[in-house]
């Protein structure tokens, strides 16, 4: 839940400062405020521990040990050698350039060429060119071949006197080849030697990171107090600071044993009032979940455990498999046993992979989806399947009224005609493909039943946002009208028969009549709503028709992704068994395997997007800045 934000002004003798902010940083529920706006700046110390333990975690895991040793002069070698690696890769970079450079013209010594100048009176000069080039040009004779390489030609011209040549490259050779070799080897040395001594000091990461935290600490309880103004010529010190309405108490308790008072002032226009959560257990997990897209408002209602809620029934629906939840089971339970002493937000995640497993395996068994493998409409356990009782009742209606459909269906099997129930019905529109049996009409009547749930759900999730928001928004209510009498009148006006139906809660008659009439008094009703809340702004409130009727279709990603994946899974599973055991079992696992990692993408991505785009809509504001109190880093 948002607790709400009191603002303090919080003074007392400035001997006390150090004693107070102690204390508050223990404690870990005051948020400071500046007086004047400053840009938080990381300390130079802190900046280099960071530095410091990020290139120690790069090395292999070491066995870690606890020496009192100077943690800054620990922090300084490490740079040091860090800096000293880098400066030898980039001495062995320019090396490795300049043997590539020199290599083709062979190894010999700068001093030996020079007095066989001196001697014969004539220079000799190095060059290159391009092999797509040279095939252009007339090579002068003087220019003698030598080697060729990456894609280079490379010559010698002894002249007697230095020449240059058309779009060729003159190579000067100041140091020799095994000169340059030495020094790589040199330098490769100084790098082993230096990763060597860095991976040795990985040993103090554990001790680094305590005092990195220790030295966090106190930059921030210093930063802080820079806070503070000194109003009496620096006797009395004075800050402002937010605290939340349930630390009252505990902030009476911190200030009592010293000579520090507080009173409560006026929070001003310009004052941006943080967000402070207050969750434990399942709405913990969604307040993680929440703070992935924004934060809320400090005057939002807390959305964690209404998005964690409906989080897990869309992530469920998407991945729509028993099977493929069974996977996520086991994962959530191996991390839960094997991870020793977790942290709290690892924790928090082992607890969410469980709840959505559990909730896909439910969803799963509606379905009647194990791994793509579903009971047959012969099996025992259709009765037991709810999707597949569904579908069932819904065969039973049409047989009862001898509707359309059933007319249809009678036409493409006629031996459905005879059937004596739901069952019977189902079973006679069988299409037989080589071996196996596909039952179209039972197909179908999921496919409908799997829709309107998707559509069912999205109008659940959006009313419930109206609800939440009706003392903001009155014309939520019209709208929650419109939204009902959209799912009794559509139905009707399409020839498609609702749940509604079929489960003779109401006949279409009655549901074309009542939900033609919601409707339009849900229109009328939230423009008038609207009229009476926000005046003649509230004219505007017509142009939601539009949004808030997009919104409910967007929830059929739910059904088509669920399709998507239930297709998939059913696929890989028949390209498996016609491919034989040995490599069909490869495919089948390999295709699944792939599934699944779909279905966790889709499940995450659009689980979350109906809650942050279409459901915050309606009842969430955002745009918060988290309560950031002062307190120890652990």
């Amino acid at each position: 839940m948002i607790i709400k934000l009191k603002k303090f002004l919080i003074y007392g003798l400035k001997d006390q400062i150090d004693i107070f902010f102690k204390a508050v940083q223990e404690k870990g529920f005051i948020e400071f405020l500046s007086k004047t706006k400053k840009i938080k700046k990381v300390s130079p110390l802190v900046k280099d521990y960071i530095d410091a333990i990020k290139i120690l975690k790069k090395e292999p895991k070491q066995i870690q040990v606890d020496e009192k040793i100077f943690s800054d002069i620990l922090v300084k070698k490490i740079l040091h050698l860090n800096q000293l690696k880098e400066k030898c890769f980039e001495q062995q970079r320019i090396l490795d350039s300049e043997i590539m450079r020199i290599s083709p013209f062979g190894d010999f010594p700068k001093d030996f060429l020079n007095n066989l100048e001196d001697e014969i009176h004539r220079y000799f000069q190095f060059f290159t060119i391009k092999k797509s080039k040279r095939e252009k040009i007339k090579l002068p004779q003087e220019l003698i071949y030598i080697n060729s390489a990456y894609d280079l030609d490379y010559f010698i011209a002894i002249n007697k006197e230095r020449k240059t040549y058309s779009k060729m490259i003159e190579i000067f050779i100041d140091t020799p080849l095994s000169i340059l070799k030495q020094k790589k080897l040199v330098v490769q040395k100084q790098i082993e030697n230096t990763q060597k001594e860095i991976k040795h000091l990985a040993k103090h990461l554990k001790y680094l990171t305590k005092e990195f935290i220790k030295k966090l600490n106190i930059y921030h309880l210093e930063e802080s107090k820079e806070d503070a103004f000194y109003p009496l010529e620096e006797s009395i010190f004075a800050i402002e600071a937010w605290v939340p309405m349930n630390k009252i108490d505990k902030l009476k308790e911190l200030t009592k044993p010293l000579s520090i008072s507080f009173a409560e002032i006026a929070i001003s226009k310009k004052d941006r009032v943080p967000t402070y959560m207050e969750n434990k257990k399942d709405a913990k997990v969604g307040e993680d979940l929440v703070n992935i897209y924004d934060v809320p408002s400090a005057e939002d209602k807390d959305p964690s455990l209404w998005v964690l809620i409906f989080f897990v029934i869309f992530f469920a629906m998407i991945v729509s498999d028993a099977g493929y939840g069974l996977v996520y089971l086991l994962l959530g339970l191996f991390l839960k046993f094997k991870v020793k002493n977790p942290k709290p937000i690892i924790k928090r995640f082992t607890r969410l992979i469980l709840i959505l497993s559990s909730a896909c395996i439910i969803w799963g068994a509606i379905t009647g989806s194990f791994f793509g493998i579903g009971p047959s409409v012969k099996s025992s356990l259709n009765k037991v399947t709810f999707i597949n009782y569904l579908a069932t009742k819904k065969a039973t209606y049409h047989l009862q009224k001898k509707d359309d459909v059933y007319e249809d269906w009678v036409k493409k099997y006629p031996n459905a005609a005879s059937a004596k129930d739901g069952k019977d019905f189902l079973l006679k529109t069988v299409k037989k493909e080589n071996s196996s049996e596909k039952f179209e009409a039972f197909d179908v009547f999921k496919d409908n039943i799997l829709m309107e749930a998707a559509i069912l759900i999205g109008i659940i999730h959006i009313a419930l946002s109206f609800l939440r928001y009706i003392f903001r928004n009155y014309a939520g209510l019209g709208w929650i009208l419109f939204m009902i009498g959209g799912y009794l009148f559509f139905p009707s006006t399409l020839n498609a028969t609702s749940m509604i139906h079929f489960l003779n809660v109401l006949s279409k008659p009655i549901c074309f009549f009542i939900g033609k009439i919601l409707i339009f008094s849900g229109i009328g009703l939230a423009v008038i709503l609207a009229l009476i809340q926000k005046r003649i702004k509230g004219i505007i409130e017509i142009t939601n028709l539009v949004g808030v009727f997009g919104d409910i279709l967007s929830y059929l990603r739910l059904y088509a992704l669920g399709l998507a994946g239930m297709i998939m899974a059913t696929t890989f599973n028949d390209l498996g068994v016609n491919m034989g055991l040995a490599i069909g079992f490869l495919v089948i696992i390999a295709g699944h395997v792939v599934n699944i990692g779909l279905a966790i993408m889709s499940g995450v991505i659009h689980g979350l997007r109906l809650n942050f785009i279409e459901w915050y809509h309606y009842s969430f504001e955002g745009d918060g800045k988290l309560f950031d109190p002062l307190k120890l880093l652990k």
